[in-house]
C-alpha cells in the first residue's frame, strides 16, 4: 500500500537497508604443507548468490522493502590462503586458516563501473577426518568480511556483504613416492627396487595405511566377529 511522504533529519537518521542473502559456493584450492603444521596456497570460488529483499533499518512502517530487478547471479572469488594446524585427536585434525583476495560479482546484479571493490578476508577453522594418508574429508565453518563503495552523483554509498559459510568437501594429497611398477608386488610398506624407493601398490586411497608397515589388516583375525569368544580362534 502507498506510504505518505515524510521528512527526516539527515544528520541524525540512520537510513539504510539490510537483508539475508544466501549462496551456493563451489570452491577449489591447492596448498603446500610444510613442517607438518603450516599451509600456504591459493584457490578460486564460483558461487550462485541470491540477494532477496532488503529491509529498511529504520522507519520500517514507512519505507517499503527494496528488491533488485534480478535477485540471483553469480560471483567469482580468487584468493591466497595461509593456515596453521593447532590440534589433533585420533584421525581428526583442526586447522585455523585465512583466505584473502578479490571478488567479481555478476554484471546482471551490479553496475561494476560504479563499484569500487576492495579485498575480502575469510577466517575459519577446518576440521579434517583422515580416511587414508592421501584422502581426507573436511568441514570448514568461516566468517567472511567484504565491502564495496557504490559511486552515485555527489555521493559514495558504502555497502557491506559480510557472510557466514559452511563448506564441506574432500582433499587429496599427492603421494611423495611413485607407485611400485611391479604389478604382482604385494608389499604393504614403502620399499626399494634397485636404487629407487616406491610406495605400495595395495595402498587404497580410502583406507588408512601406515607407510612403514601397512595396515591392510589392522585387526587380527582372532579378534574379529565370533572368533574373539573362542579359546583357539585359529
Amino acid at each position: 500500500m502507498p506510504v505518505d511522504p515524510f521528512t527526516v533529519k539527515s544528520d541524525t537518521a540512520k537510513l539504510g537497508f539490510k537483508g539475508r542473502p544466501w549462496s551456493i559456493p563451489l570452491n577449489a584450492s591447492v596448498h603446500y604443507e610444510f613442517l607438518e603444521r603450516y599451509r600456504l596456497g591459493a584457490g578460486i570460488a564460483y558461487e550462485y548468490m541470491n540477494i532477496g529483499p532488503l529491509h529498511s533499518k529504520t522507519f520500517q512502517d514507512k519505507i517499503h522493502d527494496f528488491e533488485l530487478p534480478k535477485k540471483g547471479g553469480f560471483m567469482m572469488r580468487y584468493y591466497g590462503m595461509a593456515g596453521i594446524s593447532f590440534y589433533r585427536i585420533d584421525k581428526f585434525l583442526f586447522t585455523g586458516d585465512a583466505q584473502f583476495g578479490g571478488y567479481k560479482p555478476s554484471k546482471k546484479q551490479f553496475d561494476l563501473s560504479q563499484m569500487k571493490r576492495g579485498m575480502y578476508v575469510n577466517i575459519g577453522v577446518t576440521a579434517e577426518h583422515e580416511f587414508s594418508e592421501y584422502l581426507k574429508g573436511f568441514v570448514r565453518p568461516s566468517f567472511e568480511f567484504k565491502s564495496y563503495t557504490l559511486n552515485v552523483p555527489d555521493k559514495a554509498i558504502p555497502h557491506y556483504m559480510n557472510a557466514f559459510y559452511v563448506n564441506v568437501g574432500f582433499t587429496y594429497a599427492l603421494p611423495e613416492l611413485p607407485r611400485c611398477f611391479q604389478k604382482d608386488c604385494r608389499a604393504q610398506m614403502n620399499h626399494v627396487h634397485g636404487d629407487r624407493e616406491y610406495r605400495s601398490r595395495v595402498h587404497k586411497i580410502y583406507k588408512k595405511q601406515n607407510p612403514m608397515y601397512g595396515e591392510n589388516h589392522p585387526k587380527l583375525f582372532k579378534y574379529k566377529w565370533r572368533n574373539k569368544r573362542k579359546m583357539n580362534p585359529y
